[in-house]
């Protein structure tokens, strides 16, 4: 691997490199400030609504400590190949190819979102390729709740209801119920929700692609055994914290943070607590005892936290009617009202 040492934040807008493996296209962008730097590199995978300057702020600021790597794979971030045919494990085998073939060192992968079940099965299944693997936003679907969502999604999709799909997204995205807490200004919610509503054609059918794909995953056979960090937004209630606990117990090697004032952005939300503990963790240090904005927890908690992650209120009204375009009415009973219960 020959790196570039030229970075900066217009380059990740620019062409990528392409490489391809048995018909398939990979992107990517190399850099470090060695050109034949051996380190192990850091590997930023590209997700739903990810691109390579989703990571601008990450790059410049990993690339201190470490060469840098983003990817992305078919149908993944901006690679526009369209490839329904190829599950998670065969995605996550692409990875392995791609290192083999650039004959890499073991590689530290970062999968936020859509891209965490990726990174995880790739550092499971390939376990010589990977030196430290760090985790956000879990998508094990381990909930039926999170399984549905999705389900849902595709639904308005098909229909032709993009705008209510973007709402939908968005409201699973960021936590409305917290947002007094998270801080997210407005005009970012503004900004995404554009992003989601003014999806090209290409653009929804890699989504649907890319979801369909996490559907079909059967789950982890086996665990990463490599050291391994998740980091959870105390009020993301689409990847729930307990979820990232769970991932973490099942795993040989691994902690599990709780990001504070976050959802499911924890990265961007809170940028500074996270890169306090993931800055040591890639460098091979030991996690801080204490961190500002963060509670790590014990191994002893795991598997133990609370998994009902809003209140429950009592119906005031208990009698209602249910409605529905074209099956028609029921009346029902409310027991009690919850959010994404």
């Amino acid at each position: 691997m020959r790196y570039r040492t030229d970075y900066s934040p217009n380059l990740l807008t620019g062409a990528p490199q392409l490489l391809e493996l048995g018909g398939w296209q990979l992107h990517y962008l190399a850099f470090a400030q060695q050109p034949d730097d051996p380190r192990s590199p850091v590997l930023l995978l590209g997700g739903a609504f990810q691109s390579f300057r989703s990571f601008a702020g990450e790059v410049g600021e990993l690339l201190a400590e470490h060469p840098v790597i983003l990817l992305d794979l078919p149908s993944q971030g901006s690679n526009l190949q369209l490839a329904p045919e190829l599950s998670l494990a065969q995605l996550a085998d692409l990875i392995a190819a791609f290192a083999e073939h650039l004959q890499l060192p073991p590689l530290m992968p970062i999968g936020l979102s859509y891209g965490s079940a990726l990174a995880a099965l790739f550092a499971a299944r390939h376990p010589q390729h990977c030196a430290r693997l760090l985790l956000s936003g879990i998508t094990a679907l381990a909930r039926q709740g999170a399984r549905r969502l999705l389900e849902e999604g595709l639904q308005l999709l098909a229909e032709g209801r993009s705008a209510a799909f973007a709402q939908a997204a968005l409201t699973g995205l960021l936590n409305p119920l917290q947002q007094h807490d998270t801080g997210v200004s407005p005009v970012f919610r503004k900004a995404l929700l554009r992003q989601m509503q003014r999806l090209s054609p290409a653009e929804i059918e890699r989504y649907q692609q890319n979801t369909r794909r996490l559907l079909s995953f059967s789950g982890f056979e086996h665990y990463p055994s490599c050291p391994t960090l998740l980091l959870a937004g105390e009020h993301d209630h689409f990847t729930q914290p307990w979820e990232h606990a769970r991932f973490a117990a099942a795993c040989s090697n691994a902690d599990c943070v709780i990001i504070h004032h976050a959802d499911h952005l924890a990265q961007f939300e809170r940028r500074e607590a996270c890169a306090q503990l993931y800055n040591p963790f890639l460098r091979g240090e030991a996690l801080p005892i204490a961190s500002p904005g963060a509670s790590r927890l014990a191994r002893s908690q795991l598997l133990h936290l609370e998994q009902r992650h809003e209140p429950r209120t009592p119906a005031l009204q208990r009698r209602a009617s249910l409605w529905h375009a074209e099956a028609g009415e029921w009346p029902v009973e409310l027991i009690e009202l919850g959010f994404f219960g």
